[in-house]
């Protein structure tokens, strides 16, 4: 065993005994089957190069974040979510698994995405389950710089959300790339694919719960 498949292994046995329930009860004995390999599968579709700042917006207890950075350590990856505990188990799982290339924040994506540290400063921002596509983009696109990559990983119902985007991807400046599946995934699993032009849009994303309450 590679010291990668170790730290993998390490990773889902965590996940599993957490007493904050990070995932269902039923998912607990397929972490690694299930979580963790489509998240290896989901790694093999983004453009991420050596030196490059993703982030894994609403990482939840670490999925996809924790595998991207055990897989690539020459990328620095901040994991983002608005509950605290979470947050907090994830940091520890980082520290746990000697991964020093992880960061952790803990906060909403419309706050956040308007600090001067997180504005614009991300060559790629990678989420699942977090949001219906319309309301993601306004989510994500606050982080990305200029040429900066979206990656959304997404279920059978990718193309109708998609076309359900088209006007954010409009007003944001999102350019469509395309939808690859993830082939290696137990489940349907898409990642499609966006890159930002220009720097994020003034105003956006709009007040704290208003993307999902008013999708654009």
């Amino acid at each position: 065993m590679t010291e990668q498949e170790a730290q993998l292994a390490a990773l889902a046995r965590l996940i599993a005994e957490s007493p904050h329930n990070l995932v269902s009860r039923a998912d607990r004995a397929r972490i690694g089957t299930h979580h963790i390999r489509e998240s290896v599968g989901v790694l093999e579709q983004l453009s991420a190069t050596p030196g490059q700042r993703w982030m894994d917006l609403g990482t939840g207890g670490g999925l996809p974040g924790l595998v991207l950075a055990i897989r690539r350590p020459d990328v620095h990856w901040t994991l983002l979510d608005a509950t605290h505990k979470k947050v907090v188990a994830v940091a520890e799982f980082a520290d746990r698994l000697g991964l020093d290339n992880v960061a952790t924040a803990c906060g909403r994506a419309e706050v956040l995405a308007h600090d001067a540290a997180y504005r614009g400063a991300f060559d790629g921002v990678v989420a699942r389950a977090l949001a219906p596509l319309p309301v993601l983009i306004e989510l994500a696109r606050g982080f990305l710089r200029d040429n900066g990559d979206l990656a959304a990983v997404k279920g059978p119902s990718w193309e109708e959300e998609l076309a359900a985007a088209q006007p954010a991807l409009a007003l944001l400046r999102l350019e469509q790339l395309g939808a690859t599946r993830v082939d290696s995934a137990a489940r349907p699993t898409w990642v499609v694919s966006m890159r930002a032009v220009g720097p994020p849009p003034p105003f956006f994303p709009r007040g704290d719960g208003v993307p999902r309450r008013e999708p654009l």
